[in-house]
């Protein structure tokens, strides 16, 4: 695969809409052949969405990942790219605090549907999840 475009990392944009948590800090936007390639970073923090998952040893929750990859979305095509489905999703390794997200999601544009393939991983390149999944962009991708 080529990159055709390297993009810096940028700051989290606001995505317009309200969010249950702050699920990305970090977002590069590359251009590839087949797509787009939008990377999400999250470092994971001792904060009180974690305090009761669990006690002693906070683990960023599964549906955490999940809203990291509706914000990249958001953040990469718009507000209006909203998640359809997931159609596939496995969690292989916990995200304990002090570890950073890295989310790499493939993306396919098809009409207006986003094909997404993600994959999750720790800073020390740990494979944590793996998923697929469908936005609808209601007609319109950024």
């Amino acid at each position: 695969m080529t990159v055709t475009e390297a993009a810096p990392w940028t700051p989290h944009p606001a995505t317009g809409r309200a969010a249950p948590l702050v699920a990305l800090i970090r977002l590069r936007i590359e251009e590839v052949d087949a797509g787009r390639r939008v990377v999400a970073r999250m470092p994971i923090e001792d904060d009180a969405n974690l305090a009761g998952h669990f006690p002693g040893m906070p683990i960023y929750p599964g549906a955490f990942v999940i809203e990291t990859l509706c914000q990249a979305m958001a953040a990469a095509f718009g507000p209006q790219a909203r998640l359809r489905t997931v159609t596939s999703v496995r969690f292989t390794a916990a995200l304990l605090g002090g570890d950073e997200l890295e989310l790499t999601a493939d993306v396919i544009t098809l009409g207006d549907t986003l094909a997404v393939k993600a994959v999750g991983r720790r800073r020390d390149g740990t494979v944590t999840t793996v998923l697929r999944a469908v936005f609808g962009t209601d007609g319109g991708v950024s």
